[in-house]
């Protein structure tokens, strides 16, 4: 075998070894991970499902306008619409999400909300409005 050739043994040690690691490198000290997190699942009744749902004191509103009381005050979230074949809307949905100070609205049953979410048919996207029953999972970091 000469000195600069590789074997195939070599390279799948290679691949393993980027792979265990991922694409960009092992996570950075500097980069602690969140210290708190909370998600919720809500179903496309508008009721949240807490067996798939963590740190969510009260979640009030519904018709596709969300808001959330949280164990703790967020500084980012990730939210998506879900699949589920038995809630009242289907086909194309949007969802759009807002941590404070800069609340999309506010809910009755909870004034000051930790975080709202709004789901919405693409013809109600910046309308204001919300012509929800889209169920959707949203995520939560401190």
């Amino acid at each position: 075998m000469k000195k600069n050739d590789f074997s195939f043994t070599s390279i799948v040690i290679l691949l393993i070894v980027a792979s265990s690691v991922g694409c960009n490198g092992p996570a950075s000290p500097l980069d602690p991970p969140p210290t708190k997190i909370a998600y919720a699942h809500v179903l496309g009744d508008g009721t949240l499902d807490t067996a798939r749902s963590k740190n969510v004191v009260a979640m009030g509103g519904g018709n596709g306008l969300y808001c959330f009381d949280l164990t703790f005050v967020p500084k980012s979230v990730v939210a998506t619409i879900d699949n589920d074949p038995v809630g009242p809307e289907q086909g194309l949905g949007f969802v759009k999400v807002a941590l404070p100070p800069t609340a999309l609205f506010t809910c009755s049953a909870i004034p000051t909300p930790d975080a709202t979410v709004m789901t919405a048919k693409e013809t109600m996207v910046g309308e204001g409005t919300s012509d929800g029953g889209w169920p959707f999972y949203v995520y939560w970091t401190e």
